[in-house]
């Protein structure tokens, strides 16, 4: 196995099979274009729609980095089919970077092995052609990870500041990412091998880097009238996360408590009602703090929801047009739990269906099983390998743990390039181990 991986052919023909396997799904999508969109895909598609036609951002929505980036394709010609076959090669670019990181991690088998996971992964297949910036913003997490773990190997300050050039470019593709801020320079502070001097400057500059570079977006927010942040989509979570907690203390379902989340928002803001988008943003903002306050251990407690894992077999059928979204189907799943949820989604052919999937599902599993067994065996030998935990916590569980109870596959994303690397290095590990301990058992016979 380990000559496999380490052939010099191997790594290419993951790629092309990365490829292969994110084409056959971009293909059928792309033939209903209906298949691209999800309820989100508007508020990134219009603002690019309206950069080609007025060279202008007309919103403060979302932030600027995946409508500039289909505005790009649009300006050149291309319409929603042609985004969608970009991010085909983006997703397969992420699939490389991966490699890279596990290289430069622990090996070049590893590294080999990490892209192929990533290459099989069914939530990165199934989301490459959707017209949301979860693809893009992956590539971003796979490049922030890489570089990171460049900077671990070597304490070199020109990998770290490539690092933190990419974790913030990334806050403007998904603001999830804005928390690096603090994550960088807390995993500087607990470096082992780099002196106390070093660790406050590499840590000022990381923070300095960032701000310079989300801060500008910021402040044209504010003076467009907003508040003083990425986007003005975060008071959202007043109906999203806010619905879920209610519905958990309740005992009632997430889309009941959402819509009357939605009509008390209706009311306060009445279609008439001259009313900023600041003072709105903040009235929800304010308005999810205090339900957070009321519950705040069932609400922490919605952070630790494994359901965030699942493949993203929906997306999938979706693309082939055998299944439609925006069913429901989380909310049965909150309430009534994963055999409820399948057979919600999928109806009487549930059976059937898993079975179709169970050879794009399996990769994915053996994934989980691998992870599971590197963060066993790093809690066994905690005292040599505590810092493999914090690797996991910052780019893996950071992306897992932000969205709380809001639990949509796709989330899992940016987790995967860290999962696959820790997962395949671990594999290799074993295979080294299992050979030695063969050699060491063959006696040596001397002629």
């Amino acid at each position: 196995m380990r000559n496999f991986l380490e052939h010099k052919y191997t790594f290419p023909a993951i790629l092309l099979a990365a490829l292969i396997l994110r084409l056959i799904p971009l293909i059928s999508a792309v033939s209903d274009g209906t298949r691209l969109l999800r309820p989100d895909s508007p508020g990134y598609l219009e603002p690019a729609s309206a950069l080609v036609e007025n060279f202008s951002y007309p919103s403060t929505t979302r932030p600027p980095g995946y409508p500039v980036f289909a505005a790009i394709i649009y300006f050149l010609g291309g319409n929603n089919a042609a985004v969608a076959a970009v991010q085909l090669f983006i997703a397969v670019a992420a699939c490389a970077i991966t490699g890279f990181a596990a290289k430069e991690y622990a090996g070049k088998a590893a590294g080999n092995l990490a892209a192929l996971f990533m290459a099989l992964n069914l939530t990165a297949i199934a989301n490459t052609p959707l017209l949301l910036s979860d693809t893009l913003f992956s590539l971003f997490a796979a490049g922030q990870f890489y570089f990171f773990v460049r900077y671990h190997k070597s304490n070199s300050l020109k990998h770290l500041c490539f690092c933190t050039l990419i974790a913030a470019a990334a806050v403007l593709i998904r603001p999830i990412n804005q928390l690096m801020l603090l994550v960088l320079p807390v995993m500087i502070l607990l470096k082992s091998n780099l002196k106390w001097k070093q660790k406050f400057i590499h840590s000022a500059i990381t923070v300095l880097l960032f701000l310079a570079i989300i801060t500008p977006w910021m402040t044209r927010n504010y003076l467009c009238g907003a508040t003083f942040d990425i986007d003005t989509n975060t008071g959202a979570m007043r109906h999203q996360n806010g619905a879920m907690l209610l519905a958990k203390v309740n005992g009632t379902d997430f889309e009941s408590e959402k819509q009357k989340l939605l009509e008390i928002e209706r009311q306060t803001f009445p279609p008439g009602k001259s009313v900023s988008v600041r003072e709105k943003e903040n009235w929800r903002k304010k308005e999810f703090r205090s339900m957070v306050m009321k519950y705040p251990f069932t609400y922490f407690t919605q952070h630790f929801d494994p359901m965030i894992l699942l493949p993203d077999a929906p997306s999938m059928m979706e693309n082939f047009g055998i299944t439609t979204s925006d069913r429901g189907t989380m909310g049965v799943l909150k309430k009534e739990g994963l055999l409820a949820a399948i057979r919600h989604y999928f109806g009487n052919n549930w059976l059937w269906m898993l079975l179709l999937l169970i050879p794009l599902l399996l990769p994915t599993m053996i994934l989980y099983a691998a992870l599971l067994g590197k963060l066993t065996l790093d809690t066994v030998k905690i005292k040599n390998r505590w810092y493999e935990w914090f690797i996991f916590l910052a780019f893996a569980e950071y992306y897992l743990f932000l969205p709380g109870s809001i639990t949509a596959p796709r989330y899992q994303l940016p987790a995967l390039p860290c999962i696959c690397t820790l997962a395949a290095s671990v594999i290799i590990q074993y295979f080294q181990h299992k050979n030695e301990t063969e050699s060491a058992a063959c006696p040596t016979v001397e002629m």
